[in-house]
């Protein structure tokens, strides 16, 4: 069924804001060494610029969504985009290393609200039948924004500094908030019971899984997302530019496996392309880190060799989003506010265990990234045959 314009109009501007969120959080990855350098701090310092806000962004989203299903989607949307623009600005003057926490901490509180709440207003829209194909498109924002981010950020750095990074997303919130003026409310506010609604959904089996499964490969892309800057610039001596716009040309293969994952899910279902795409992801870890054990580690093999990984994660995670929001009746706001806080949650962690393990070759970051994936993959495989009856159930059709 073709969408409307008004339809249309609303996925383009809730995927801005979908990635908006945490492209804010990540664009910072490449000038990581530069504040080192310009602050005169440690790496683990420079880390924190990034791990706090994400860390703080993890119990925010705990309180945007219960106040999306009480007041509407739009009030604390709209609240979560001027707080990004705030943020900015806080950075953009920032003297020293404490401010431009403050600010980043500020973003975070607004990243908490677009990751939250965008999704929430397309599942309002769209009902269950089309929500993941829309998904697949919020999360290609998701991922994809934030991956080819590095990229801008990295030219940014190197031509003017670290400070216009801030600079354009000063300037980019404040057009996205012109766009959602434009908006309208996809939601009746009504008074219910918010702690009915986390009880509920934390004693829901079938939804845990989905979330903690959407959480922990988060953290396993964050692992690599903090960790690369360090190899590619400080191990190996390659320009930030040069990190982006390798970061970038693996984003590519995260939109490839998400425009795949719209061709897999109504034949494997969403519990079969969990399964494939987890199990595709964890090998691509493995054969990782036997191509830097076998050919050394270098530029070309650690992009290479994520690229099958950002492949098989665009099939996982449109279809763990969907299961998680459809698993959760009729507490979708609090249902996504629960499953973005364990993806920032576990985002965290893995950027701060890899600041902590990373020290001069990238095994550790790349150990990290295998252990998030087998921990996923254990989450997913509770169901252990849903992959096998996923594919039976797609091929009977062709045997009548």
């Amino acid at each position: 069924m073709p969408l409307t314009r008004s339809e249309r109009n609303l996925v383009t501007v809730l995927a801005l804001i979908t990635m908006s969120g945490p492209m804010s959080l990540t664009i910072l990855f490449p000038a990581l060494p530069s504040l080192e350098a310009d602050f005169l701090i440690s790496r683990e310092l420079a880390q924190f610029t990034t791990s706090l806000a994400t860390l703080i962004l993890a119990p925010a989203v705990l309180i945007y969504g219960p106040l999306a299903d009480r007041f509407g989607r739009r009030p604390p949307l709209l609240g979560a985009l001027l707080l990004l623009c705030a943020g900015s600005v806080v950075c953009i003057f920032s003297p020293n290393v404490e401010t431009l926490i403050t600010g980043r901490c500020l973003q975070g509180l607004g990243a908490a609200g677009c990751i939250t709440l965008a999704r929430v207003m397309l599942r309002d829209a769209f009902g269950q039948k089309r929500l993941p194909r829309m998904l697949a498109i919020l999360t290609m924002a998701m991922m994809v924004g934030p991956m080819a981010a590095p990229a801008l950020s990295g030219y940014l750095t190197e031509s003017f500094g670290w400070r216009s990074i801030f600079i354009f997303l000063a300037a980019f919130f404040v057009a996205l908030l012109a766009m959602f003026a434009r908006i309208r409310e996809t939601f009746a506010p009504k008074k219910a019971g918010n702690r009915r609604a986390f009880r509920a959904l934390l004693g829901n089996p079938r939804f845990l899984r989905y979330a903690f499964a959407t959480g922990m490969i988060v953290g396993g892309y964050y692992c690599f997302g903090s960790g690369a800057p360090h190899v590619v610039e400080t191990m190996l001596g390659h320009s930030p530019t040069t990190y982006g716009l390798w970061t970038m040309a693996v984003s590519s293969f995260y939109f490839f496996g998400t425009m795949s994952s719209m061709w897999l899910g109504p034949r494997l279902g969403v519990n079969g392309s969990m399964m494939l795409g987890m199990t595709l992801t964890t090998a691509a870890a493995v054969a990782l880190l036997a191509m830097l054990y076998y050919w050394e580690w270098s530029l070309t093999v650690l992009f290479i060799g994520m690229a099958p990984w950002a492949f098989a994660s665009g099939i996982f995670m449109p279809n763990a989003q969907a299961g998680s929001l459809t698993s959760a009746g009729p507490h979708a706001g609090t249902a996504s506010a629960i499953t973005a806080f364990l993806q920032h949650v576990f985002g965290a962690i893995g950027m701060q265990l890899v600041g902590t393990v990373l020290i001069d070759t990238p095994y550790p970051m790349v150990y990290c990234v295998l252990l998030f994936c087998a921990l996923t993959l254990a989450c997913v495989a509770s169901r252990a045959g849903s992959l096998r009856r996923a594919v039976r159930r797609s091929a009977a059709p062709s045997r009548k």
